[in-house]
């Protein structure tokens, strides 16, 4: 339920980027996607990030995953690749369900808003 990146990639809307201090225009190659709305420009940084789920009956270690950067998103984006590399297992997307991948068949856990 991921889009399909090259690699384990996190894509970020270019607000946050700025927030967490990810944007540095000389660390990143430019490139040009077909978007719903048209052609947009992306910043694929150089540089991985290390991203972790955070669940609160349980520490899950830390993967690196390839920061992308866009104007065009508001929301946080994980690839297919990133998923799994999280060991993350949608059961239903419209209800907002997952587990863990150890997890499947024992545990299913709601989506939540970040504070």
């Amino acid at each position: 339920m991921g889009f399909e990146g090259l690699g384990a990639d996190i894509m970020l809307p270019m607000d946050l980027a700025k927030r967490l201090e990810l944007w540095l225009p000389k660390n990143a190659n430019i490139y040009a996607v077909r978007t719903a709305s048209g052609v947009a420009p992306i910043y694929r940084l150089r540089g991985y990030i290390e991203a972790e789920v955070m669940v609160n009956d349980r520490s899950i270690v830390p993967v690196k995953l390839m920061p992308i950067i866009s104007d065009a998103m508001e929301y946080v984006l994980l690839s297919n690749k990133a998923l799994t590399a999280l060991g993350v297992v949608i059961i239903s997307a419209d209800e907002g369900l997952w587990c863990l991948r150890d997890e499947l068949g024992r545990l299913v856990r709601d989506s939540c808003n970040p504070p």
